[in-house]
């Protein structure tokens, strides 16, 4: 018995090598490779001719969410406030601001994985006035069946490492229709800008 064991000892290490080598053959890695993402970029535009960009002007929209929406399974990606951000907050935009004439006033920025896109979703509320030269008030109302998802499609593309820019423009000249006492609120909006850096 003694006999039989030193020589099972003495053969261990030989097996259990070879046992090692038969498992790490059977267990291939495959090669996979996966893009590295791209940044999308979302910025606001307003055009108002009618309401001055002034600092005493101020007609804001609550915006709850930003989402780019994927081609090939319409699968919604959400863009935060920026790259390090960790969650999306409610965020209030003054659509009469000097950046929002200007296109630098930044609503979203995210890393996404590269493919094509069909536009981007915004979930919005607009302000309940529009204050004009710091005191004049002016209630704004929406119609009964407002919908507060704003669908901007436009196609673009994210590719790896680089930037896409997406300008969102609002039309504050005819989505602001002025009743007796009012202002009724039926957005207007488009993309106007998609530049690849």
């Amino acid at each position: 018995m003694n006999n039989r064991r030193a020589r099972f000892l003495l053969h261990f290490p030989h097996l259990a090598a070879l046992l090692g080598l038969l498992m790490m053959n059977s267990c291939s890695q495959y090669e996979y490779t996966s893009p590295l993402p791209g940044t999308i970029d979302v910025k606001l535009h307003v055009i108002s001719n009618n309401i001055a960009f002034d600092p005493h002007n101020n007609f804001v929209l609550k915006v709850t969410s930003v989402e780019a929406v994927r081609a090939s399974d319409l699968a919604r990606a959400v863009i935060l406030e920026d790259t390090k951000a960790l969650s999306r907050t409610t965020n209030v935009y003054n659509t009469l601001d000097d950046r929002a004439r200007d296109s630098t006033l930044v609503m979203g920025e995210a890393f996404l994985p590269p493919d094509d896109y069909i536009g981007v979703n915004l979930l919005i509320q607009p302000g309940e006035r529009v204050v004009l030269d710091g005191y004049r008030n002016i209630d704004v109302t929406t119609e009964p069946k407002f919908n507060p998802l704003l669908t901007f499609r436009r196609p673009f593309r994210i590719n790896e490492l680089r930037t896409t820019s997406l300008v969102v423009t609002i039309d504050l000249d005819k989505s602001l229709v002025q009743k007796s006492n009012v202002y009724l609120f039926v957005p207007v909006y488009f993309i106007s800008s998609i530049t690849y850096n």
